[in-house]
């Protein structure tokens, strides 16, 4: 990829049923993209975040978003370097914030830079790949689900975070732990565990495959003997059926997530243009008669409905990374070729906190 004649994409190659594997992808080459008209500049990207809820563009999509093309580039947050320019916006240097991650090269439109989340972004504020983490999405999509959906108590909640390892779950233990809360959080092995107890100093953490997913509700019984007030979903799954069986009346649930069923077709059917026909079974909640008698509020939520609050979001992070009371755990990869791996390796536990892929 030494050829600056040359760009590449990643392309979706065949839909996954099941778990996602290296051979759904391909590296493509393509010709850099040229500027055609007044308003058009030309971003070389730099960084590309991997985030697991790609995994159902890649299948059916959604009510709300349609499914990737096949044969065509992905789409995911980037932060890239305007090169070229004809914008009145965009200058060459700029460096600018999008959707438009899993490739080298790409043409931004002035007229389509709102509706497309193009925005530039200020490098001396912090590194670069920041604003894909503590100053992005992942930073965001955490301050949202505890203060906004589930209006934290400060200093008085006991908070249960699932995937607490992962990019937002570590995040959120972290802005929780701020606010003097009680904090458990369950992750994939023991040395996540530790991490989350050491580094980021949360109350306890558990290894959920080590005591098995059917025996998480009588270990939350024991680390919250008091009950849990709320709950950060990033799991769905058994890890939901669990908290629910453990919320106290009145409590809170941030529904963010359900990594545990991204890559669970479980006996869903398929026709011959290879689309979703029928709805998987999936594994839990059995007992959502719960949230009616403990009087529980479960919502789904998405971070970019809660721009309102962004104004808020950035002052209060930036001044907390000045402070240095919250960090966030990088995995990253090396070239846009290893992007597909950084993918498949947030479904197998290989990764830890933000896994971003440098692609510059």
């Amino acid at each position: 990829m030494e050829n600056e004649s040359i760009g590449y994409e990643i392309h979706l190659k065949k839909r996954p049923i099941g778990p996602v594997k290296l051979d759904h992808f391909g590296l493509v080459k393509t010709d850099i993209p040229q500027l055609k008209e007044e308003g058009d500049f030309l971003v070389r990207n730099i960084w590309m975040s991997v985030d697991p809820f790609l995994r159902i563009y890649m299948a059916s999509g959604t009510k709300h978003a349609a499914a990737f093309e096949l044969n065509k580039p992905l789409t995911g947050g980037c932060i890239g370097e305007v090169i070229e320019s004809k914008s009145s916006k965009f200058k060459v240097g700029d460096y600018v914030k999008a959707n438009f991650g899993w490739r080298k090269y790409w043409i931004g439109k002035d007229m389509d830079s709102v509706e497309n989340s193009i925005s530039k972004i200020d490098s001396t504020i912090a590194p670069l790949r920041s604003f894909l983490g503590l100053l992005g999405i992942t930073g965001m999509t955490a301050y949202v689900g505890l203060f906004k959906i589930c209006n934290l108590k400060e200093g008085q909640d006991a908070v249960f975070v699932s995937s607490a390892a992962g990019g937002v779950g570590s995040v959120a233990c972290q802005l929780a732990k701020i606010k003097g809360c009680f904090v458990v959080g369950s992750c994939g092995s023991d040395e996540k565990a530790r991490w989350l107890v050491d580094k980021l100093g949360i109350d306890h953490a558990f290894n959920y495959r080590k005591i098995g997913q059917y025996n998480i509700s009588e270990e939350l019984k024991r680390v919250f003997p008091n009950g849990i007030d709320l709950y950060f979903d990033n799991v769905g799954g058994k890890h939901l059926e669990a908290a629910i069986d453990n919320m106290n009346t009145f409590g809170r649930v941030a529904l963010c997530g359900t990594t545990s069923q991204y890559n669970d077709d479980g006996n869903a059917s398929y026709n011959n243009q290879n689309k979703k026909v029928t709805k998987s079974n999936s594994d839990g909640p059995s007992n959502l008669s719960l949230a009616v008698s403990h009087r529980l509020k479960l919502q789904g939520f998405i971070w970019s409905d809660h721009f309102d609050i962004l104004n808020e979001f950035n002052a209060n992070m930036s001044q907390w990374i000045s402070e240095d009371r919250i960090r966030l755990q990088e995995t990253i990869f090396e070239g846009l070729e290893n992007a597909p791996k950084a993918f498949v390796s947030l479904f197998n536990g290989k990764t830890v906190g933000r896994t971003l892929v440098k692609i510059d």
